[in-house]
Order: C-alpha cells, then sequence, then structure tokens
C-alpha cells in the first residue's frame, strides 16, 4: 500500500511560480559570494608585486598602503564569509552585507590612494607603470567578479573613483592631463560595465530560475503521468495491469488473494445516481487502504474493474481470513453525513491461497468464492477449498 501514499502528490498539475527580483538578487548573492572568496586568490599576486617594488624603494607610505590593503582584503574575507553562513541558515544579513561593502570601498579607497602615492612619489620610472598597470588589472578583474552583484561592485569602484578624483582635485596630486582622463574614462568605463554585467547577471540568473523550475515541473509531470498510468484515478489503488506487472515479480512466493464486491451495486447507480455509486467505490477503497495500513502494509490492493477490488497478500501463508473479515466489517460501517439514509453499504469477499506463479488459478478460486459469498446472503467471506483453483467459473451476482 506504499504507493497510496503518494496520491496527493498528484492531486494536479504542478504550477511554476513567478520568479521575483528578490529570489534573482538572493542567488545572485550567493554565487557572488562564492566567486568573491575564490577571487580573493587574485589579490596575491598584485601585493606580491607592489610589496616587490616597494621593497626597490623608500617609499614607506607605499608600505603602510600595502599592508592596509592586506588588512582590508582580510576583512573581505571574513565579511563575506559571515555573510554566506547567514545566508545559508537564513539568518538576518542586512548587517553582515554592510560590512562587506564597507570592506570593499576601503579596499578600492586604498588600491586609489596607492597609485596616487606611487605616481607622485616615484615619477615617471618603469616601477610606477608596473604598479600603476598592476593596480589597475587588479581592479579590473575584482570589478569583473564583483559586476554580478551591482551593490557589491559599485562600493569597490566608487571608493575608487571618489580617492582618485580626491587625490588629483582636492590633494593637487601632480598627474598629466592623460593620465587624469585615462584614469577617469576607465572609472565610467568600469561602472557602465559593471552596470552592464549586472543586468546580464539578472537576465542569465532568471533565465536559469526558470530552466531550473521547468526541469522539475517536467520531471514531476513525469513521475505523476508514471503515477497515473498505475493507478486508478478514481480509487488511487494500484489498475489491473499494474497489479498483474508486480504479482509477475514475486515468483514462486506464496501470494492469498482477498477478491471484494459491493453488493447491489447497480441498485446504487439506479437508485441514488452514478455520482453516488462513485462516492461509494471511494469510500470503499479508503477502507480498504485503511484497513490494510493497519494489518497488511505490504498488501497490494487493486481496482479490477467497476465496483471489485482485489488483494494480493505477498509473503502472507496466514492471515487471510482475518483480514478479509476485518475489511467486511469495516465495509459494513460505511456511512457518510451526505449520503441518502436508506443507503447501505457491504461487500462479499473471497479468498483464496496459492503462489504468484499461480495468479490465474488463485483468482478463480476466489472469484468462485466471492461468488458463494454472495449466494449465502452476501455481506459476509468464503475461503476457498484447496484446489478450488480448477473450479468452473460460474454466473457472477450483483
Amino acid at each position: 500500500m506504499a504507493d497510496a501514499a503518494y496520491q496527493d502528490s498528484y492531486a494536479g498539475a504542478p504550477d511554476i511560480s513567478a520568479i521575483d527580483k528578490t529570489e534573482v538578487s538572493q542567488k545572485l548573492l550567493i554565487d557572488g559570494l562564492e566567486r568573491r572568496i575564490a577571487g580573493q586568490l587574485s589579490v596575491i599576486i598584485p601585493v606580491g608585486v607592489i610589496g616587490w617594488i616597494a621593497s626597490l624603494t623608500d617609499n614607506r607610505a607605499l608600505w603602510i598602503f600595502l599592508s592596509l590593503q592586506i588588512i582590508a582584503q582580510l576583512a573581505i574575507t571574513a565579511s563575506s564569509q559571515s555573510l554566506r553562513r547567514a545566508v545559508e541558515t537564513g539568518k538576518n544579513t542586512a548587517i553582515r552585507k554592510n560590512l562587506w561593502m564597507m570592506a570593499e570601498a576601503s579596499s578600492g579607497i586604498i588600491w586609489a590612494a596607492m597609485m596616487l602615492d606611487v605616481g607622485t612619489l616615484i615619477g615617471g620610472s618603469d616601477a610606477v607603470l608596473t604598479t600603476w598597470v598592476t593596480i589597475l588589472v587588479t581592479m579590473v578583474v575584482s570589478i569583473l567578479l564583483a559586476a554580478p552583484i551591482a551593490g557589491i561592485a559599485f562600493p569597490l569602484l566608487g571608493g575608487f573613483t571618489a580617492a582618485g578624483v580626491a587625490g588629483i582635485l582636492l590633494f593637487d596630486k601632480d598627474f598629466s592631463s592623460f593620465a587624469q582622463m585615462a584614469l577617469i574614462f576607465m572609472c565610467v568605463a568600469l561602472f557602465i560595465i559593471a552596470k552592464a554585467v549586472n543586468f546580464q547577471a539578472h537576465n542569465s540568473c532568471r533565465d536559469g530560475i526558470e530552466v531550473e523550475r521547468l526541469s522539475q515541473r517536467l520531471a514531476e509531470e513525469l513521475r505523476r503521468t508514471s503515477w497515473l498510468s498505475r493507478h486508478d484515478s478514481l480509487t488511487s489503488l494500484l489498475n489491473r495491469s499494474a497489479l498483474q506487472d508486480h504479482i509477475g515479480e514475486l515468483g514462486d512466493m506464496q501470494t492469498p488473494l482477498i477478491l471484494l464486491d459491493i453488493d447491489h451495486f447497480k441498485q446504487i447507480n439506479d437508485s441514488y445516481g452514478h455520482g453516488q455509486g462513485d462516492e461509494v467505490i471511494a469510500a470503499v477503497s479508503a477502507c480498504i487502504r485503511e484497513t490494510l495500513a493497519e494489518t497488511a502494509p505490504d498488501a497490494l490492493a487493486a481496482r479490477w474493474g467497476g465496483e471489485e477490488f482485489i488483494i494480493a497478500l505477498p509473503g502472507c501463508e496466514t492471515g487471510a481470513d482475518d483480514i478479509a473479515e476485518r475489511l467486511c466489517a469495516a465495509v459494513a460501517k460505511l456511512t457518510h453525513q451526505d449520503w441518502p439514509a436508506r443507503l447501505r453499504v457491504t461487500g462479499s469477499l473471497g479468498v483464496a491461497h496459492g503462489p504468484a506463479s499461480a495468479f490465474s488459478s488463485t483468482f478463480k478460486s476466489a472469484d468462485n468464492a466471492m461468488y458463494e459469498a454472495k449466494e449465502q446472503g452476501r455481506n459476509r467471506v468464503v475461503c476457498a477449498p484447496e484446489g478450488a483453483g480448477k473450479a468452473p467459473r460460474v454466473p457472477r451476482a450483483a
């Protein structure tokens, strides 16, 4: 009866929920955290290059800025990992995200201050060119890594731009017009690139979420279709072909069969309508599931056709008769407040024993026993005698 547990899951086709901006931003944040933490490794090279240049000069300020940059990178790593843990555990991320953005902005400011200091103190030597190129490449790589999350890329770039402009305009740093224009052009270009990459990242992320949900829906639909192909739509019990497939896998295992037929079902349909008849069938099937859940959880129950049900009990050497008696009593107690007062539901049951490999013979025995139960007055259980499977099939009573 394990398959019955899925009936509610396949009550209808699943819908694809709407994708909002918050969900996209959250996913980009998680992806960006992983990428940004890994991107910290790229800072090792420029820090090493600038440290080598600083060792060739007496520029103590460069060493100070380099130390501050290392601290800023450590702060970025710590704050991003803290934010990642908060996201994974569902905690409030506002404070942690602000700290991360502050660390990114501080890093941009320090990179700009370092560039300004090197440009004015070392002059036009190869060392300043190397430092400038190193810092510029580092900024470009950092912006591209952070660009999918615009809220992180802009503080980094904003800090770098603000410090660069302040150094040139407010502190009268001596740069050529070409260097100033190049710096301004680079910052503007990086802002545009960051915005474009962020826009593209949002669209790609939204498309990825949609594809993932479509894939999940397709997989769910395939499972649903597979489930429906093996179960009766009204009762959610196995259908005839699914039961026969299960029986075919049991080999020579002893598999008693119980056949249950609803008594006077034609009269129920004629007197109260087919809608009421369907309600009775559904109620009997629910009764079968509940009874078997308590007495035989491994039983296979199917709607054989119309108002007839079959229960297979794999590996059950004894006890099939008792299970049938409990089923008979449970069906006889069925009622519902919306049913007509005169409506009474009972069932006639036949029980037969045999191996799964002799299903056809065992079924005939159970069928004849069920017919005998109807002949004896219905609402009862009749067990087939040994060898009764060879008896000819007799006409069925309603």
